[in-house]
Protein backbone atom coordinates (compact mmCIF):
# COMPACT_ATOMS: atom_id res chain seq x y z
CA UNK A 1 0.00 0.00 0.00
CA UNK A 2 3.17 2.23 1.24
CA UNK A 3 4.05 1.56 -3.14
CA UNK A 4 0.68 3.00 -4.16
CA UNK A 5 0.57 6.13 -2.02
CA UNK A 6 4.75 6.80 -3.23
CA UNK A 7 3.20 6.59 -6.99
CA UNK A 8 0.35 8.87 -6.14
CA UNK A 9 2.75 11.81 -4.29
CA UNK A 10 5.11 11.40 -7.88
CA UNK A 11 4.47 14.50 -9.88
CA UNK A 12 3.21 13.94 -14.01
CA UNK A 13 7.22 13.66 -14.83
CA UNK A 14 8.30 10.89 -12.62
CA UNK A 15 4.86 8.91 -13.16
CA UNK A 16 5.21 8.74 -16.91
CA UNK A 17 8.82 8.04 -16.20
CA UNK A 18 7.85 5.03 -14.07
CA UNK A 19 4.79 3.68 -16.43
CA UNK A 20 7.25 4.02 -19.67
CA UNK A 21 10.33 2.32 -17.48
CA UNK A 22 11.00 -1.03 -19.33
CA UNK A 23 11.80 -3.23 -15.69
CA UNK A 24 9.26 -1.43 -13.56
CA UNK A 25 6.66 -3.99 -11.99
CA UNK A 26 3.33 -3.14 -13.62
CA UNK A 27 2.32 -5.86 -15.77
CA UNK A 28 2.91 -6.03 -19.49
CA UNK A 29 0.42 -6.24 -21.94
CA UNK A 30 1.00 -10.28 -22.96
CA UNK A 31 1.41 -11.28 -19.37
CA UNK A 32 -2.35 -11.76 -18.72
CA UNK A 33 -2.51 -13.51 -22.34
CA UNK A 34 -4.21 -16.94 -20.25
CA UNK A 35 -6.80 -15.19 -18.53
CA UNK A 36 -8.01 -12.99 -21.33
CA UNK A 37 -7.94 -15.97 -23.30
CA UNK A 38 -10.18 -17.81 -20.43
CA UNK A 39 -12.64 -14.63 -20.32
CA UNK A 40 -13.03 -14.54 -24.72
CA UNK A 41 -13.18 -18.51 -24.70
CA UNK A 42 -16.79 -18.82 -24.50
CA UNK A 43 -17.89 -15.80 -26.53
CA UNK A 44 -16.21 -17.52 -29.13
CA UNK A 45 -17.59 -21.17 -28.33
CA UNK A 46 -20.94 -19.43 -28.36
CA UNK A 47 -19.97 -17.65 -31.95
CA UNK A 48 -19.03 -20.73 -33.49
CA UNK A 49 -21.46 -23.28 -32.00
CA UNK A 50 -24.47 -20.79 -33.26
CA UNK A 51 -23.15 -19.52 -36.67
CA UNK A 52 -21.33 -22.85 -38.12
CA UNK A 53 -23.59 -25.54 -36.27
CA UNK A 54 -26.80 -24.28 -35.46
CA UNK A 55 -27.37 -21.72 -37.75
CA UNK A 56 -30.63 -19.67 -37.61
CA UNK A 57 -33.19 -20.07 -40.06
CA UNK A 58 -34.97 -16.33 -39.50
CA UNK A 59 -34.84 -13.28 -38.05
CA UNK A 60 -36.70 -14.10 -34.99
CA UNK A 61 -34.40 -17.23 -34.13
CA UNK A 62 -31.55 -15.33 -34.13
CA UNK A 63 -33.48 -12.71 -31.87
CA UNK A 64 -34.39 -15.13 -29.34
CA UNK A 65 -30.71 -16.96 -29.40
CA UNK A 66 -29.32 -13.21 -28.39
CA UNK A 67 -32.25 -12.38 -25.98
CA UNK A 68 -31.95 -15.66 -23.62
CA UNK A 69 -27.72 -15.27 -22.70
CA UNK A 70 -29.42 -11.05 -22.72
CA UNK A 71 -31.91 -12.21 -19.73
CA UNK A 72 -29.77 -14.38 -18.07
CA UNK A 73 -27.29 -11.80 -17.46
CA UNK A 74 -29.63 -8.80 -16.46
CA UNK A 75 -31.64 -11.11 -14.00
CA UNK A 76 -27.83 -11.78 -12.58
CA UNK A 77 -27.19 -8.24 -12.62
CA UNK A 78 -30.35 -7.45 -10.41
CA UNK A 79 -30.11 -10.66 -7.99
CA UNK A 80 -26.13 -8.48 -7.70
CA UNK A 81 -27.68 -5.20 -6.94
CA UNK A 82 -30.35 -6.64 -4.79
CA UNK A 83 -27.98 -8.16 -2.06
CA UNK A 84 -25.75 -5.56 -2.52
CA UNK A 85 -28.30 -3.08 -1.06
CA UNK A 86 -29.18 -5.71 1.69
CA UNK A 87 -25.74 -5.46 2.82
CA UNK A 88 -25.44 -1.58 3.71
Amino acid sequence: MSEQSDFNDKVLKDKLDTLLDEENEIKKWNEGLLIKSLILLPIIIFIVGLFILNRPENLTDLFFIFLYPLALILIGLILLFVMRSKLK
